[in-house]
């Protein structure tokens, strides 16, 4: 189990730390710009529903993993590499002063890496919020606006590429936006996992008590004096 939440661990950070890195699905990319891979936006699709899988995945075996310890300290290092990565794409982005709604899918190979690098952990950080959320407010703590205000940048972002996500994705996207902003919920919306966030953590606290309860102990049995 040890083995399991150590491997879940290395290929969450993984998939983050290289999301910038992936322009080819199945051999297949066109070289340009110092043979460096340049998608068309069909292609590009396809690479993100696999990549989207993928996370998906991921977040099932933590979710199964019922270790609330192990999980916040996973997302916490996650969160962290999300803001980093996002922000230094959008740096890139910015000084192509490139507009998705206006210039479509970049033909660009470093504005590629920027905009695939953004969807995907925008993606990441929807499913982990919406899956963790009490690990995920706790994680933002005094910070959650700064959270907040890039949550709901990386709901139109994504949202600018009809043509590339799938339904799946929209749906993510449109639960994200209700999760950070309560004022816009619908009279239907329910996150369940708030629910299951409050288990793990009842069953984490339950545990703390067992050994408190138990208190010290001195290993040897008695000894005659």
């Amino acid at each position: 189990m040890l083995f399991l939440s150590r491997s879940i661990a290395v290929i969450f950070v993984h998939f983050l730390i290289i999301a910038h890195n992936k322009h080819t699905i199945n051999g297949k990319g066109v070289e340009n710009e110092g043979n460096k891979s340049v998608l068309s936006a069909s292609l590009y699709s396809k690479i993100f529903k696999e990549r989207r899988n993928e996370h998906q995945t991921v977040i099932k075996n933590m979710i199964t993993s019922e270790n609330y310890e192990k999980n916040f300290k996973l997302l916490k290092l996650a969160y962290g590499k999300i803001f980093q990565l996002i922000r230094d794409s959008n740096i890139t982005m910015t000084s192509y002063a490139y507009e998705p709604l206006r210039d479509g899918f970049a033909q660009n190979s470093n504005l590629q890496d920027a905009v695939s690098t953004v969807m995907e952990n925008c993606c990441i950080a929807a499913e982990s919020l919406i899956h963790f959320p009490e690990i995920s407010y706790r994680i933002f703590g005094k910070h959650y606006l700064e959270w907040k205000l890039m949550l709901n940048w990386c709901y139109e972002f994504v949202n600018s590429f009809p043509h590339i996500i799938d339904e799946s994705t929209a749906k993510l996207m449109t639960i994200l936006f209700q999760e950070i902003n309560e004022e816009f919920r619908s009279p239907e919306y329910i996150n369940p996992y708030h629910e299951a966030s409050k288990h793990q953590e009842k069953k984490k606290e339950n545990k703390r008590h067992k050994r408190l309860k138990k208190g010290p102990s001195l290993s040897g049995g008695k000894k005659e004096l």
